[in-house]
């Protein structure tokens, strides 16, 4: 699956950890399991194989975020992203990296 990275912090994040450099925006711990999740995301050829995936609690979102989905980073912090068809291929766009439980 291609994955565009629409977050600057974030796409830098992937291209160069894990010698990133500067302020963290996010805890160490929680950046290291978005650059797992963004491998995995890229192994999978399908939206159905990423479905199918359960550790990742592929989920459809409602409300402010209708029409876009997450996938867990861990218990806490989501990955929200939306999916288009460039032809016959998928795009996965990813937007934020969401604290799920922070108000």
């Amino acid at each position: 699956m291609n994955i565009i990275i629409e977050d600057d912090y974030l796409a830098n994040l992937v291209s160069s950890y894990p010698n990133t450099v500067g302020k963290r925006k996010f805890p160490i711990e929680v950046e290291k399991k978005f650059v797992q999740r963004i491998s995995q995301l890229m192994a999978v050829p399908t939206e159905n194989d990423l479905r199918s995936i359960g550790a990742l609690h592929f989920e459809k979102l409602y409300g402010e975020y209708n029409g876009k989905y997450s996938i867990r980073v861990n218990r806490s912090w989501r990955i929200i992203f939306r999916l288009d068809k460039e032809g016959q291929i998928k795009v996965l766009f990813i937007e934020e990296l969401n604290n799920h439980y922070k108000g």
